[in-house]
């Protein structure tokens, strides 16, 4: 029986990475390395594989063992990047991923395009938002036809708040691609919608084309609903929003009793006051309970999406003292790190996540963490971590950090829940787009804070985005207090940081505060009726 083809090789690879079967990846490249030694897919393949399961060391000597044997690959120059950047090797990350633009220039036209193409993304990935125009500019004066290309670079200039760019770009999307979903909803977002200048005829167009119940319509609708709500018809904006969501939800595998039952086993877990003591000591004695050489100190901004963790998060990026990191998954890798360590033929769904919590080591998942993050953590001591959703693992934060500080945002409950379910995603929060859902999602959060706040007195930070955005000034001060940090006037100035922001609220923070949003769910109070009567069913007072 012959050996497989080398097609048959990557096919196979390809698939099994594509399933989630990474072990048995890794063991088919290795044996097309052994047939194709000099043959880049093996090494490629293999060090995907590996990076996937989370063995950065041996992703990286696969692919630089390739690079030895060619160091003009642009392919295993990429990987070699993405490698180092999970290493925390920034500075080495960036460097290869600069090299992969050099040999690329010497390489021709067709290979400089997929070079800057590529390049331009592992940029994106590495929160090197200004580099990652740079390469889009590159890349659009080299294919200033390509579609593709525009829109990237028009969503880099939005995370920029280079938005008069940003919306140049789109229109050049629609001159070449009409009716192209991306650029009509991006051009939408970027600015407030009038009766005088709107995208609705061309979106309404666009959704007629559309195929029903496509990713496409959604995009449309959701832009449509939020020109609609623009223009104060917020009729048809709820009718646009509730489409676009019936779509997203049809898509996606959820199942809420799961979020329901993990739920109620942190709970069940993690039983008793986790501390000590009742007030953390001072950031500067403690630089988080255990820092690293550098003295590192995260700043947990936890909460649901769409209650202000961006915004606290650009006013604190804004102070001298402090790094805005972003949505760092670095917690939830140290702590899958540490279920693996502990029993390693145990990993399971979610809720079989949740069931090992409790016995897991702290410093281990300290040491993890603050490795992972370091990619993105940047100079200074103090940086925040705004993944909202480390409101689980509150528990395990003040295990690996006994001195952490976590700031917790939030919102009127019909508030939170409407600007949630406004929002598309992109296949993340997948409780968000069917009411019931939702509102269980909201009880459930609730029931695990109040319960934090009960085993953990006075070490949790509670700051309602009603109060950021109707008193700023002592709402900062106070924040700031708990965080041992000096006022700083340029927290209050925020919208004026230069630094770029990749989450929906890439516009809003770009402006001054302003309170239009508070009482926005009010328009729409008939149809969060249900909503509404579910969450007071739950004892969660909406007034």
């Amino acid at each position: 029986m012959s050996s497989p083809s080398l097609p048959e090789f990557e096919f196979e690879i390809g698939a099994r990475i594509a399933r989630g079967d990474l072990v048995g990846a890794s063991a088919v490249a290795a044996g097309c390395r052994a047939a194709w030694p000099a043959d880049a897919a093996g090494w490629l393949l293999g060090s995907i594989a590996a990076l996937l399961a989370d063995h950065k060391e041996a992703a990286l000597a696969l692919v630089e063992a390739r690079l030895a044997q060619d160091p003009a690959d642009l392919q295993c120059l990429l990987q070699a990047a993405e490698c180092r950047l999970a290493l925390g090797q920034r500075a080495r990350a960036l460097a290869a991923a600069d090299a992969v633009l050099v040999h690329a220039a010497a390489a021709g036209p067709e290979a400089l395009a997929a070079a800057l193409d590529a390049a331009g993304e592992f940029f994106v990935h590495a929160a090197e938002h200004a580099r990652a125009l740079e390469v889009y500019d590159r890349a659009v004066a080299n294919s200033p036809d390509d579609a593709a290309l525009l829109s990237k670079r028009a969503v880099v200039e939005r995370f920029l708040g280079a938005f008069n760019e940003a919306e140049a770009d789109y229109a050049r999307v629609l001159e070449l691609v009409p009716q192209d979903p991306e650029a009509l909803k991006g051009l939408a977002e970027l600015r407030r919608q009038s009766t005088d200048h709107n995208a609705i005829p061309a979106m309404e167009a666009a959704l007629a084309a559309a195929p029903t119940g496509s990713p496409d319509a959604a995009t449309l609708h959701f832009g449509l609903a939020k020109s609609y709500e623009d223009l104060g018809d917020h009729a048809a904006s709820w009718r646009h929003l509730r489409a676009g969501n019936q779509i997203e939800r049809s898509r996606i595998q959820y199942d809420a009793s799961t979020d329901r039952a993990v739920i109620d086993r942190i709970i069940e877990d993690f039983p008793a006051q986790l501390a000590g003591q009742t007030q953390p000591k001072a950031a500067s004695e403690t630089a988080g309970g255990r820092p690293d050489a550098r003295g590192a100190s995260p700043i947990f901004i936890v909460g649901l999406p769409r209650t202000g963790t961006t915004l606290v998060e650009r006013i604190l990026g804004s102070h001298s003292q402090v790094h805005a990191a972003g949505e760092l998954p670095a917690l939830s890798e140290a702590i899958g790190a540490a279920i693996e360590r502990a029993a390693p033929a145990q990993t399971g769904g979610w809720l079989d996540y949740a069931a090992q919590l409790a016995a897991l080591d702290g410093e281990f998942i300290a040491r993890e963490y603050l490795a992972r993050a370091r990619a993105r953590r940047g100079d200074r001591a103090r940086f925040t971590d705004k993944q909202p959703t480390n409101f689980f693992h509150c528990g395990l934060i003040f295990r690996a950090f006994p001195n952490a500080r976590v700031v917790h945002l939030t919102r009127g409950p019909l508030a939170a829940c409407y600007a949630i379910y406004k929002t598309r995603f992109g296949g993340t929060y997948s409780f968000s787009y069917e009411l019931d859902e939702l509102a269980d999602f909201y009880i459930g959060y609730r029931r695990l804070m109040t319960h934090w706040h009960r085993v953990l007195p006075n070490r949790i930070l509670d700051v309602a985005y009603e109060d950021v955005v109707t008193a700023q000034e002592p709402t900062t001060r106070r924040l700031l207090a708990y965080l041992d940090l000096p006022f700083e006037q340029a927290c209050l100035d925020f919208h004026r940081n230069p630094s770029s922001t990749a989450t929906a609220s890439a516009v809003q923070v770009r402006q001054p505060l302003y309170d239009s949003s508070l009482q926005q769910w009010r328009h729409y109070a008939d149809e969060l009726a249900p909503l509404r009567a579910r969450l007071a069913a739950a004892g969660i007072a909406i007034d």
